[in-house]
């Protein structure tokens, strides 16, 4: 059976579905609302666990799959928990990885080169400058996506890759629109150097590291060290895909540190500093990474969450990654979790293109298992975001005496390292 598939947004989840298809020979477009392919070439690096490398790996070609891996950086196999003084509470994974597996591994990828991989050998497929404004079903049972320049294009499946703030969604959900959590970060970059990497403790370069301050503030860090050849630009003179570097995230509330509208309308200097003033008296390293931040880096990005709906009515328009279930980045997921979602449907979609499986029914088996993995992960990201940024001095004394407990069992430890694998 022959199928169009139109995918409206191209980023990480729609570029990869786009792959999947155009690898089981199913006709599919994907129009992106940026204008070139270049706009969006920036961004810090992403974790890549094993089941979302393995699901690249079954929609990319293999030469597309293997630039991905030779372009990531060393993998995070560790997350450690810490005070505010650095001290550790709690590690779990590998500190001292020996390799990774090329595919069941673990991979930190800058997402500038991720997103230049997934754009590779799709001429004719992306069409840029095209801004999805909305949907109608078709007599024929088809479905025509329209486009703010007037344009339209029909298809037999319209997927909703167009991230946290869908137009796809507030079409088909209008029930489940985001939910602001209150919470924003400031982040930040600094260059990878010998003086910087001694400003953490050895674990944070195996992995990542959360620390728990009090008064409702916390603060993840991760590096990102590239491994193949390099293109000879210093990282300190251009944040290319091969730059070294720690990323820093400050996470706490609005109402913890001002007005909402001033705090966004800020220079770059001016939310570093507010950062620093936020964390002032821990660690002296936290504070020094922070000073030394390239202030070309420096962002506020307000957190947002799904509205966790109950099952809804397949049809021929399905969403899929930010588009349907937007978290915050406290369960390091959203990036795996679009992959999968890519991966997942795709399987779908070459079910019907075989005749085995009837349009809807299998959009319908897609959403089941999406909504099956996705929707915990919204939970859990949206439980730890609120443990971090609790002022309750009795729940971050808990979570403190729970994690060092934890630390000191082997057994336990180990348990929640191999949970951290699947």
């Amino acid at each position: 059976m022959t199928i169009k598939v139109v995918i409206a947004g191209g980023g990480i989840g729609g570029l990869t579905l786009a792959h999947g298809l155009r690898r089981a020979g199913v006709p599919v477009e994907v129009f992106e609302r940026d204008r070139t392919k270049d706009e969006r070439l920036q961004g810090y690096r992403i974790h890549i666990a094993p089941k979302g490398c393995r699901a690249l790996h079954e929609c990319l070609p293999e030469h597309l799959y293997r630039r991905f891996a030779d372009t990531s950086g060393k993998p995070n196999t560790s997350l450690g928990f810490y005070d505010q003084d650095l001290r550790r509470l709690l590690v779990i994974g590998d500190e001292n990885p020996v390799g990774d597996d090329y595919v069941d591994g673990y991979k930190s990828v800058n997402r500038m080169a991720l997103r230049k991989v997934l754009l590779s050998e799709l001429d004719g497929v992306v069409s840029f400058g095209k801004r999805f404004t909305g949907y109608e079903d078709l007599p024929d049972g088809r479905v025509r996506a329209r486009f703010a320049d007037g344009t339209h294009t029909d298809a037999d499946l319209l997927v909703g890759a167009d991230g946290a703030g869908s137009r796809v969604r507030d079409q088909r959900l209008p029930h489940a629109p985001r939910i602001d959590t209150g919470a924003f970060t400031v982040s930040g970059k600094v260059a990878l150097t010998d003086e910087t990497r001694a400003l953490l403790p050895h674990q944070m370069f195996a992995g990542s590291g959360m620390v728990f301050g009090p008064g409702g503030k916390s603060m993840f860090l991760a590096a990102h060290e590239f491994r193949g050849e390099r293109t000879g630009v210093p990282a300190d003179l251009l944040w290319d895909e091969t730059a070294d570097y720690i990323m820093w995230n400050m996470v706490t509330t609005w109402d913890k540190v001002g007005e909402r509208e001033t705090v966004t309308a800020l220079e770059p200097a001016a939310l570093r500093d507010l950062a620093m003033d936020a964390v002032a008296g821990w660690h002296d390293g936290l504070l020094e990474l922070m000073r030394r931040s390239d202030l070309g880096t420096v962002m506020v990005y307000p957190f947002t969450a799904a509205t966790l709906v109950t099952p809804w009515k397949p049809s021929t328009v399905t969403l899929l990654g930010d588009a349907v279930h937007c978290m915050p980045p406290t369960a390091g997921a959203g990036a795996n979790t679009a992959i999968l979602d890519a991966g997942a449907l795709c399987r779908r979609i070459v079910e019907v293109a075989r005749g085995d499986r009837e349009l809807v029914a299998a959009v319908g088996a897609y959403e089941e298992e999406m909504r099956g993995y996705a929707f915990p992960t919204v939970r859990q990201a949206v439980r730890n975001l609120r443990s971090g940024v609790s002022d309750s001095l009795f729940a971050r004394a808990m979570t403190r005496t729970v994690f060092r407990a934890i630390d000191r069992v082997g057994p336990l430890r180990r348990r929640m390292s191999d949970a951290m694998a699947k």
